[in-house]
């Protein structure tokens, strides 16, 4: 009987609307729209390639962190309005039409409606634009504001020639002895999709405020909110579903039964999620450390439940670590409770040369370099003898292991140079080759023509 009824009530509906668009005057609006908008569209896209030949320059958009220039703003506003703009005035064209031959003209306000709502959409996103830099407002755009509008058009255009209402009361089926309508089923849906999107954008709000304030550690900030953001999510979850009037005694069984099954089934997926919640809480691993991975330095840059993204500082490639590894195995961190990094150069010198001025002149280039710390301050060792040289060693102290290579290149470069004016010999392996003399007499009794 449920059953019947559902299928009587959706076949009432789907009547309805099959009389609504099966009238002649609904179809010659229809046609008019469609008319309007492919003419609209073909208009638009000519203007577009116009003004993309003669200003190049201003109408090339790069998804970059940075907002749009002056002249690439007004570039964007032409690009995103010039449709709807053109459709408007199609439109209200065709309406104009359409009262003078006293013909019915709702379908065509309800487009010219929507278009107006189009072009407040367009405008907004253009503004943000101005405001926001590119990738961000691109991104939000897709996950939120997009979604968000289309839901609008499809509401409007629903409650237009029908009731919404009706639509969502709609008996679909049962869920743990709990009637499903078209209304619980959008909720579910749409209120954890959009109430998951909501959470990450004020997470990034929340982050973009704390990384501007010196006095807060950028790491620790995000490991937290990373946290705060899955219970938000979970919390959400458990809320519209309570809404929605889920039987929470049902979902509690059946979510302990799939629990015991997945974790047999999953275990190194359970494992790298406890990982990563482990990880968190104790924070052994902030984003923006420095550690060693495979022999190779990165940089954290995102720490998740599952697993953890890395930037190799080598190429700059990006690479995924579950987060078992990091419980299981050794890691090297190089920020781990401090920054500060520690670096030598050994050297060696002619067997001739002062081992004190040496020293001094190691010491002084050392504290001449911007980048080296003067507190851990810089030393210099005669660490012993060489078989050609005297061998000297420079230790120094970093606060960033980035520019570890290119302080040691900058200070290689001074010592050669200061060396070769104190005239410091930096000697190279020697090796003496005596000859003895039987095989002399031997090389000198031979012919030549055997030697050849």
């Amino acid at each position: 009987m449920l059953f019947d009824g559902r299928l009587s009530s959706l076949s009432e509906i789907i009547t309805k609307q099959q009389i609504f668009l099966g009238r002649a005057d609904v179809q010659h609006q229809f046609l008019a729209i469609a008319c309007s908008l492919l003419v609209a569209r073909f208009l638009s896209h000519r203007l577009w390639a116009w003004i993309k030949n003669n200003y190049p320059q201003a109408t090339t958009f790069t998804w970059r962190d940075e907002r749009l220039p002056p002249r690439q703003y007004l570039a964007a506003l032409v690009r995103y309005l010039n449709f709807s703009v053109i459709s408007l005035i199609i439109l209200l064209l065709n309406h104009h039409l359409f009262a003078l031959q006293n013909w019915t003209k709702g379908l065509l306000s309800f487009a010219i409606e929507m278009l107006w709502a189009f072009f407040s959409y367009c405008f907004f996103l253009v503004s943000l634009y101005a405001v926001f830099p590119l990738a961000i407002v691109r991104k939000y755009r897709i996950r939120l504001l997009s979604p968000l509008f289309i839901l609008f058009v499809l509401q409007s255009f629903i409650n237009f020639y029908s009731s919404l209402e009706q639509i969502f009361q709609t008996f679909l089926f049962k869920l743990f002895n709990t009637p499903i309508t078209f209304k619980s089923l959008f909720l579910l849906m749409a209120g954890l999709y959009f109430w998951t999107v909501i959470v990450i954008l004020l997470e990034d709000i929340l982050l973009n405020v704390l990384r501007a304030r010196a006095s807060w550690e950028v790491g620790v900030a995000e490991a937290s909110l990373l946290l705060t953001r899955y219970f938000l999510i979970a919390l959400g979850i458990v809320i519209i579903l309570g809404y929605v009037g889920v039987n929470g005694t049902a979902l509690a069984a059946v979510g302990g039964g799939l629990s015991i099954g997945l974790g047999f089934g999953l275990q190194q997926v359970v494992s790298n999620f406890i990982s990563g919640i482990l990880l968190l809480f104790e924070g052994i691993l902030k984003p923006g450390d420095i550690i060693s991975v495979e022999g190779q330095t990165s940089e954290v840059k995102k720490l998740g439940i599952r697993a953890t993204t890395v930037r190799m500082l080598v190429d700059n490639s990006e690479k995924i670590i579950p987060n078992q590894t990091f419980i299981t195995s050794d890691v090297t961190t190089f920020t781990g409770s401090n920054c500060l990094v520690n670096c030598s150069i050994p050297i060696g010198v002619g067997y001739d040369s002062n081992p004190q001025q040496v020293m001094n002149l190691l010491l002084g280039i050392a504290q001449e370099n911007p980048n080296v710390l003067q507190s851990p301050s810089p030393s210099a060792f005669f660490i012993g003898f060489g078989d050609s040289s005297l061998n000297f060693e420079l230790k120094f102290w970093l606060d960033n292991i980035n520019i570890r290579k290119r302080v040691i290149s900058d200070l290689s470069c001074t010592i050669l140079e200061k060396f070769t004016e104190q005239k410091i010999e930096i000697p190279f392996p020697q090796r003496e080759i005596h000859i003895r003399s039987e095989l002399r007499n031997e090389l000198h009794s031979e012919p030549l023509d055997d030697r050849q």
